[in-house]
């Protein structure tokens, strides 16, 4: 039973590491973009973005081990705010900023 438990820790490590780093490249990326773009797009404001992302990265800090176990049904919210935002808002965003026009033409 202890190598279960073992393994089961360790896949759980592994998956809140890779939910920190989701949440870590989404905050990042988030910060990137003009307001401007956000509302080209009709998406929430930037820093509407900024804020929920910034919460989905603290609770994401907080729900690595060994804390992890106890909140993380926080940390699967906060991480459907980060996929929302790679998923349905950057895209947008990224087709309409101008530093992104000029890769298209080279290729």
């Amino acid at each position: 039973m202890e190598i279960i438990a073992g393994f089961q820790r360790i896949v759980f490590l592994a998956l809140s590491v890779a939910a920190f780093g989701l949440q870590l490249w989404a905050f990042i990326d988030c910060l990137r973009y003009k307001n401007e773009n956000y509302r080209a797009v009709d998406k929430q404001s930037k820093k509407f973005w900024v804020i929920l992302l910034g919460i989905g990265l603290a609770l994401a800090v907080i729900a690595l081990p060994p804390m992890g176990m106890r909140i993380i049904f926080l940390n699967l919210i906060a991480l459907v705010a980060g996929i929302v935002y790679l998923t349905d808002v950057r895209p947008k965003i990224k087709a309409i900023d101008p530093r992104n026009r000029n890769r298209n033409y080279r290729r």
